[in-house]
């Protein structure tokens, strides 16, 4: 006897538009490059940190536009 395998949903079950996704994308990349290019900080302040935080933020949202893009 042969079982058929019914093929499972990969990925998550809710999607984003296409035009959604890359703003999200877009969003998350500007959220990396603008306080790096724009803000100049000294090494160990308080601003750096905040740089740092806002690109780490801005690296999740790039991903979670990608993860739920179409």
């Amino acid at each position: 006897m042969s079982e058929e395998t019914v093929p499972t949903q990969q990925g998550p079950r809710k999607r984003f538009s296409k035009s959604a996704s890359v703003g999200v994308m877009v969003a998350g990349g500007l959220m990396i490059v603008i306080p790096w290019f724009f803000f100049a900080a000294e090494q160990g302040s308080a601003l750096q940190i905040v740089k740092t935080l806002v690109g780490v933020v801005g690296f999740v949202v790039l991903c979670v536009g990608a993860y739920y893009r179409p």
